[in-house]
């Protein structure tokens, strides 16, 4: 309705400023709540993230206990056993599959680790769910000679098989654990290695 001494302008002009008011303030909820959904995702993040954190301490070998001998079946079917003491070189163990996206991700960040051994490396990779059987997959990941058990003997298994894969060891060379890493490799965690492995 047009005010006396208003044009008709003038009240397009006020109706227009009042819908504008409303899609502000419809903005400003949906933005609320926007905030509020991503700060309950943080939050979630942050506390699957702790729980995590707490399942590899539980599942992997706690840093400065002393592993026992790797006993096992390689890809071949041969009995084998990785012992320490009688070795200078620390020991890298792999725990991963084929199937496992992590475990793939993983494998250019072990280049600069496997390009140390056989020298100042000795690296040794399990596959529990014994899905690799090709050669060429051995040759692409560059596992090359270095051993790949299949199996392992009841008394490793506590101590070895990743109940989360990938699982990552480094042992220095009595078999004590420097380091224990569940899942995908970051910079960071290459750097730790190195350092340990340059330590040694």
């Amino acid at each position: 309705m047009t005010l006396p001494g208003q044009s008709p302008v003038a009240e397009v002009s006020s109706h227009r400023y009042e819908l504008g008011i409303g899609t502000v303030i419809g903005i400003v909820a949906v933005n609320l709540l926007l905030v509020a959904a991503c700060l309950l995702a943080l939050w979630q993040n942050t506390r699957l993230r702790h729980e995590i954190s707490d399942y590899e301490r539980l599942l992997t070998p706690m840093p400065g206990s002393v592993a026992p001998p790797l006993e096992g079946v390689d890809w071949k079917g041969a009995r084998q056993t990785i012992g320490y003491g009688h070795d200078q070189r620390p020991t890298l163990i792999y725990n991963f599959s084929q199937k496992c996206p992590y475990c793939q991700e993983n494998w250019h960040f072990l280049r600069p680790l496997q390009a140390l051994g056989p020298q100042r490396l000795r690296i040794v990779y399990i596959d529990s769910v014994g899905d690799v059987f090709n050669p060429e997959y051995l040759a692409t990941t560059g596992m090359g000679q270095s051993p790949l058990l299949v199996e392992l003997s009841p008394a490793a298994k506590y101590t070895y098989e990743a109940r989360l894969m990938p699982e990552v060891l480094l042992l220095d060379s009595g078999g004590k654990v420097e380091w224990s890493h569940v899942g995908e490799f970051v910079s960071r965690d290459l750097s730790k290695v190195l350092a340990m492995i340059g330590h040694n």
